[in-house]
């Protein structure tokens, strides 16, 4: 029976016809199976995605290989339509900035979620190991893989050369390396010993370079997954004069000349700035749980916006074009922390408004050697440009006069001792984390 077939039909080039078939078929499926395993593990979860020009995006996200879907938690009504999801796509991937999910505002099926996802990364079992190592090994002899591929199909192709041709053997060579790449992508020996620890990563923020301690969970070609960071998010508070404002447990009070800043979480929040009628003035104050710090005014104001930071603990994907991991934060003592949660940052490029601010400052204290929030300011404004040789002498000269300052010399102590771990640690080069610089005109 066998015989007759074969006289009718060539065994050798159904065997082939089937291999095309069949490794098209593998890749196809692979390629709409991959996706990224960052992003894979904030799917079903509220996230909170910041985009390209200060745009913010959140909902109960869902995953494909060709992008992401945001669903609203509320319908958005805009001037012709009503808004229920976002969806982004996998080529606009490179707007995020980060993703953020908010320990505190999970529900509790998403915290149970969450810690069966963290006890299964964490704490692999024999298994997941095993798939991890394998994956690992494939991704870095990747190259080798595709030479034995194509070695592989030029043995089969000499003995039936006259029906692989050329064509059909640059596409099984094309669907093998898809396949390595896509099931060994992206393995890092120098990362790999990080996942599960405590570490240190710098982040960019806009125009800024800040640190930030948290557990290193994983990595993709493209993100990095980060747990239990203890971010300081920013908020605006408006108090009106003779008024009282709230916003995220803190209040305010602007009476007469005297600005009453009270806070009522259980965090540290960190008092950045002031503007009034368009002026931005930094104020630089830690308030501790609890506490309350007086602000005297130089002149009466109807209205002041305050600029603070306050103490949220997310989970983060951010691109790697945008981190860094730098350091190990079990080598730190507890009481340095603070100084690298609420970090002064670095800034990448110059600013104007800063500028303006500086030249304020030192005129200031050109007629007022010993205005001790003037030093305290001008100091932090000098270490985000990282010119620590400057600034440290003027936050010495604060710390000395600590019980002049509002918050008793507490944001100065860590402004010294973000200058001492920066020292210490001598970070290098941060031109990974430069932003792209705009093509001159031709």
């Amino acid at each position: 029976m066998l015989f007759w077939f074969s006289e009718i039909f060539d065994v050798t080039l159904l065997a082939t016809i089937g291999l095309v078939f069949f490794a098209t078929l593998l890749g196809a499926y692979v390629r709409a199976r991959r996706r990224d395993p960052c992003l894979k593990s904030f799917t079903d979860y509220v996230v909170t995605v910041e985009c390209a020009e200060h745009k913010v995006i959140w909902g109960r996200m869902e995953l494909a290989s060709t992008g992401l879907e945001l669903h609203y938690t509320d319908s958005v009504e805009d001037e012709n339509h009503v808004e229920s999801s976002y969806i982004m796509y996998t080529h606009e991937f490179g707007q995020i900035h980060a993703l953020y999910r908010y320990i505190d505002e999970l529900d509790v099926e998403n915290q149970a979620q969450r810690r069966k996802d963290l006890a299964r990364s964490l704490h692999p079992r024999f298994l997941r190991r095993a798939l991890r190592h394998i994956r690992n090994f494939i991704s870095l002899a990747s190259e080798s893989l595709s030479e034995v591929v194509g070695l592989i199909i030029g043995g089969l192709r000499k003995p039936a050369g006259r029906y692989i041709t050329e064509e059909s053997e640059e596409r099984l060579r094309e669907l093998g390396a898809t396949f390595i790449g896509n099931v060994g992508s992206g393995y890092d020996p120098l990362l790999e010993r990080f996942i599960g620890q405590k570490m240190v990563f710098e982040i960019m923020e806009g125009d800024e370079v800040h640190e930030h301690v948290g557990i290193f969970k994983q990595y993709s070609p493209d993100f990095f997954e980060i747990l239990d960071l203890q971010v300081p998010r920013k908020q605006t508070l408006a108090v009106e004069r003779q008024a009282a404002a709230v916003a995220e447990q803190i209040k305010a009070t602007l009476a007469d000349k005297r600005l009453t800043v009270a806070n009522q979480s259980i965090q540290m929040v960190l008092l950045k700035s002031m503007t009034v009628d368009g002026v931005e003035e930094p104020l630089n104050a830690m308030i501790d749980a609890g506490e309350q710090i007086h602000f005297d005014l130089d002149t009466l104001c109807e209205r002041a916006v305050l600029t603070f930071r306050i103490l949220r603990v997310v989970d983060m994907i951010v691109p790697r074009t945008r981190c860094v991991v730098r350091h190990r934060a079990d080598y730190y003592r507890p009481e340095l922390l603070p100084s690298i949660i609420f970090d002064i940052g670095v800034k990448l490029r110059g600013a104007s408004k800063s500028s303006v601010q500086e030249k304020r400052l030192r005129q200031q204290l050109h007629e007022n050697p010993f205005a001790v929030i003037a030093l305290a300011n001008l100091g932090a404004l000098l270490m985000q440009k990282e010119d620590f040789d400057e600034a440290e002498p003027l936050l010495q000269k604060a710390w000395s006069m600590r019980d002049s300052l509002p918050d008793n010399g507490r944001r100065v102590r860590q402004l010294l001792q973000e200058i001492q771990r920066k020292r210490a640690s001598n970070p290098q080069s941060r031109d990974a984390l430069q932003p792209p610089k705009a093509s001159k005109p031709s």
